[in-house]
C-alpha cells in the first residue's frame, strides 16, 4: 500500500467519532483521570467530558470530504462519499470523483474498487490494531501512542464564541511507527455531542489531509451488512503485502 494510504488506514479510524470498549487502566499513567503535565486542569476536564459524551455513541453516519495537499500539485485533491461506523467496524464509501469503498476493522483493511471489480486486502499491524479498529479511543489508550496540546479553534476553522460548543487540540505521536507516517494531527470537536467536526493530518513528508464531516447521525441502529462491502461474486481478492504479511489467508467475499 502507498505510504500516505497506510498512514490514512491508520489514522483516520483513532480519529472519527464513536466509541469501542476500550480496557481497563494497568496503571495510573494509564489511566484517562490522570492529567497529562502540559496540559492544564481546565482543558483537561473538558477532554474528560467529550471522551465520556463520545462514550455514549454506538454508531454514526456521516458525510465526508477530503482534501489532500501537496507541494506537487497547485491544487487539492478532494473525494468526498459517506463513512458509517459502529464499534470496531467502519466503511468508507467514496462516491467522488471515482467510486471506491474502504473497509476497516480490528484485523485488516480492505479497499475495494468497482470499476477493476477488485479487492485489496492489507493486514493492520497488531500493536496498533486497537487504535485502527477503534474511532475514538478512550483517553487511556490515546495516551499510550500521542501527546496532547489544546489548541484555539481559530486555527481549525471556527470563530471562537466562548460558548464551550468546539475543542480543538494538536495530537503528536509517541508511538516510532506512527512516526514514520505522521507528524501531527490537529482535531476539532463538536465538544457537546463527542464528535469530530474536522481534522487535519500532516504527514512526514509535510502533505496535509483535511477532513470534514457533516450530516453526523448517531446511534441510527447499524447492522453488520451495512458495515461491510457490497461486491459482486467475480471480484479479484488479491494481498498485495502478502510476502511481507506472511501467514495463511482465507479470503472470503
Amino acid at each position: 500500500m502507498h505510504r500516505v494510504a497506510a498512514a490514512f488506514c491508520l489514522l483516520i479510524p483513532v480519529l472519527l467519532a464513536a466509541d469501542a470498549p476500550a480496557p481497563a487502566p494497568t496503571s495510573q499513567a494509564s489511566s484517562p483521570t490522570s492529567r497529562p503535565a502540559n496540559v492544564d486542569p481546565a482543558a483537561w476536564e473538558r477532554m474528560l467530558d467529550i471522551d465520556t459524551r463520545a462514550g455514549r455513541v454506538e454508531d454514526l453516519t456521516a458525510d465526508f470530504e477530503q482534501q489532500k495537499f501537496t507541494a506537487m500539485l497547485k491544487k487539492p485533491l478532494v473525494s468526498s462519499g459517506v463513512v458509517a461506523v459502529r464499534g470496531s467496524n467502519m466503511l468508507w464509501a467514496t462516491r467522488k470523483p471515482e467510486p471506491s469503498m474502504l473497509q476497516i476493522d480490528t484485523k485488516e483493511v480492505r479497499i475495494y474498487y468497482p470499476a477493476q471489480k477488485t479487492i485489496e486486502v492489507y493486514q493492520i499491524q497488531q500493536k496498533l490494531g486497537q487504535l485502527a479498529a477503534s474511532p475514538l479511543p478512550r483517553l487511556a489508550v490515546l495516551r499510550e501512542h500521542f501527546t496532547f496540546e489544546p489548541i484555539p479553534v481559530a486555527e481549525m476553522g471556527e470563530r471562537d464564541d466562548n460558548s464551550g460548543k468546539f475543542f480543538a487540540v494538536r495530537m503528536t505521536p509517541i508511538d516510532p511507527e506512527l512516526r514514520e507516517h505522521v507528524e501531527a494531527v490537529r482535531v476539532l470537536l463538536d465538544a457537546q455531542r463527542g464528535l469530530i467536526i474536522r481534522l487535519e493530518m500532516r504527514d512526514s513528508d509535510g502533505d496535509r489531509t483535511l477532513i470534514s464531516f457533516a450530516n453526523v447521525k448517531t446511534n441510527v441502529g447499524l447492522k453488520d451488512g451495512d458495515l461491510r462491502i457490497a461486491a459482486p461474486a467475480d471480484v479479484k481478492i488479491t494481498r498485495p503485502l502478502a510476502a511481507v504479511e506472511g501467514g495463511t489467508h482465507k479470503d472470503g467475499k
